[in-house]
C-alpha cells in the first residue's frame, strides 16, 4: 500500500509540478519554524552533554533579605548543602569568567571561560573524560592550582589532549592540568567553560564563612534520585526557619536561601527562579508559536487540495464506478498527501538544521537574548543537539497533523459528491 501511494505521488508530481512544489514548500517552511522552536525547548529541558540526567537535576543560585539579593554564600555550601543526605552529589560553583591564558610561544594569550568549582562538579554531571581526571577534596581543601580543561583548548595549548601534568598560565598563575575533557556547547550555559578550576584557588575573603551571612557568589546544583526533590525542598525550608529563629529575625525582615527546583524548570524560566508559573507561561507561549506555524499553513494548503480534487472528481467517479468505497478513496487521497507532507517535513527538518547550524552566530541569541552566546561568539552545535529521536518523533507527529489538517475536509467534501455528478466532471 505505501509503494503505491509512493508511485501515485510521483506521477502525479510529474504531471503538475507547480502544485508538488507549491505544496512541499508550504509545507516545509512552517515545518522549519516549527522545528526551530522545538530544538530550542529540547535544548533546555531535554538530556544534553554534559546535563545528562536532567530529570534528576536540581538547582538553586538566590539568597533573600529584606534589602539584597545575590547568590549563596560557602558557609551555606558547607553548611546546609554539602551534608544533605537527600542527595546523591552535590556541587557548588561560580559563574564563568573572562580569563587570559598565555600560549605556548610566551608572547599572545587567549581569552577564554573559566569556572570556579569543585570536584563534586564531575559527579553531577556526566563530563566525558579524555584524559585524566577530576582534581580532589584535597585540591580543594589545599587551594591546589590544578584545573580540568577542555579538549580544543589542550589541543591549542599542547598539540595533544593527553595534556596530564602538564602547566599552563591563566591570569599569570601557573595550574596544572588534572584532566581533559570533550568541550561544551555555550547552549548548556551552567556547565559551559574551557577551564575548570577549584574555588579555592580564587576565594580568600573570609566573611564568606561568617555563619550570619547567606550570600555570596556561588551556584548550589544537585543531583537527586527521583522523587527524592520534595524532601531536599523540605530540609532546606526547615534550616531557613531555623536560621530565622536563631538570628531572631521576625516579621517584616527575612533572610533565607531559595529552596531548590528542577533543573529543567530552571532553564524554562529563563534561568530565574522567582517566577511561580514561568514554566507554565513560557510552555503557553511556545505552544501558541507551534499553534500558529501549523494552523495559517494548514488553511492555506487546505485550499490547495480542495481546488486539487475539484479537477480530481471524474477520476474519483470512475472509481466510486467499479466498485471503490468512500473510506478507501478518503484513505488514497491522505496518504498521497501524507506523502508529500512528508517530503515537506524532510525538507523543513534539512532547512531548520541549517538554521541552527549555519546561523548559530546570531539565531540563539536573538530567541533566548541575556541566555546564550553570552559566553563568546561561536557555539558548539552538536549532533545530540539536532538528531535526537525526540525531534525526529515531533516533525513526524507535526506532518501527520498538518496533514490530517489540511486534507481531510477538502477530500470528505469532494467524495461526498454523487457518481453521476463526478463522472460529468470529465472534460
Amino acid at each position: 500500500m505505501i509503494r503505491r501511494y509512493i508511485r501515485q505521488t510521483w506521477a502525479m508530481l510529474r504531471q503538475h509540478k507547480l502544485f508538488g512544489v507549491l505544496y512541499i514548500v508550504g509545507t516545509a517552511v512552517p515545518i522549519a519554524l516549527t522545528m526551530i522552536v522545538i530544538t530550542f525547548q529540547y535544548l533546555r529541558v531535554g538530556s544534553i552533554y554534559p546535563e545528562e540526567h536532567r530529570d534528576e537535576l536540581w538547582i538553586t543560585n538566590r539568597a533573600y533579605s529584606q534589602s539584597w539579593t545575590a547568590s549563596i554564600s560557602l558557609w551555606a555550601v558547607k553548611e546546609w548543602f554539602y551534608p544533605m543526605k537527600g542527595a546523591e552529589a552535590v556541587t557548588a560553583f561560580g559563574g564563568n569568567g573572562d580569563a587570559q591564558v598565555l600560549l605556548p610561544d610566551g608572547k599572545a594569550s587567549v581569552s577564554v571561560q573559566s569556572k570556579m568549582t569543585d570536584p563534586g562538579f564531575f559527579r553531577v554531571f556526566d563530563f566525558d573524560f579524555r584524559s585524566g581526571k577530576p582534581f580532589t577534596d584535597a585540591d580543594l581543601v589545599n587551594g591546589n592550582h590544578c584545573a580540568v580543561i577542555t579538549a580544543s583548548l589542550s589541543r591549542r595549548l599542547f598539540g595533544t589532549e593527553q595534556a596530564v601534568g602538564k602547566m599552563f598560565t591563566m591570569n599569570h598563575v601557573r595550574f596544572t592540568v588534572a584532566g581533559v575533557v570533550r568541550d561544551v556547547s555555550a547552549l548548556t550555559p551552567l556547565t559551559y567553560a574551557q577551564i575548570y578550576a577549584p574555588y579555592s584557588c580564587f576565594i580568600k575573603d573570609e566573611q564568606t564563612l561568617r555563619r550570619d551571612n547567606l550570600m555570596g557568589p556561588f551556584t548550589v546544583c544537585m543531583r537527586i534520585p527521583s522523587g527524592g526533590g520534595a524532601a531536599v525542598q523540605a530540609e532546606i525550608e526547615e534550616r531557613n526557619r531555623l536560621y530565622q529563629q536563631m538570628h531572631q529575625i521576625k516579621a517584616p525582615n527575612y533572610c533565607y536561601v531559595q529552596p531548590p527546583c528542577p533543573l529543567w524548570k530552571y532553564n524554562v524560566n529563563g534561568r530565574a527562579m522567582d517566577q511561580d508559573d514561568g514554566a507554565g507561561k513560557a510552555l503557553r507561549l511556545f505552544g501558541g508559536l507551534v499553534l500558529v506555524f501549523l494552523l495559517v499553513p494548514a488553511l492555506n494548503l487546505s485550499g490547495m487540495i480542495s481546488s486539487r480534487m475539484e479537477g480530481r472528481l471524474s477520476e474519483m467517479g470512475i472509481c466510486k464506478a467499479f466498485g471503490a468505497t468512500r473510506r478507501y478513496l478518503l484513505g488514497q487521497v491522505l496518504g498521497e498527501n501524507l506523502v508529500l507532507t512528508l517530503l515537506g517535513g524532510l525538507v523543513g527538518l534539512l532547512l531548520a538544521w541549517s538554521v541552527l547550524v549555519w546561523g548559530r552566530g546570531w539565531i540563539y541569541g536573538f530567541i533566548f537574548p541575556g541566555i546564550y552566546l553570552q559566553n563568546g561568539p561561536d557555539v558548539l552545535v552538536t549532533a545530540q543537539m539536532l538528531f535526537s529521536p525526540w525531534v525526529f518523533l515531533a516533525a513526524f507527529l507535526i506532518c501527520v497533523v498538518l496533514n490530517v489538517a489540511s486534507a481531510l475536509i477538502p477530500a470528505w467534501n469532494a467524495l461526498r459528491s454523487e457518481i453521476v455528478y463526478s463522472l460529468n466532471q470529465k472534460k
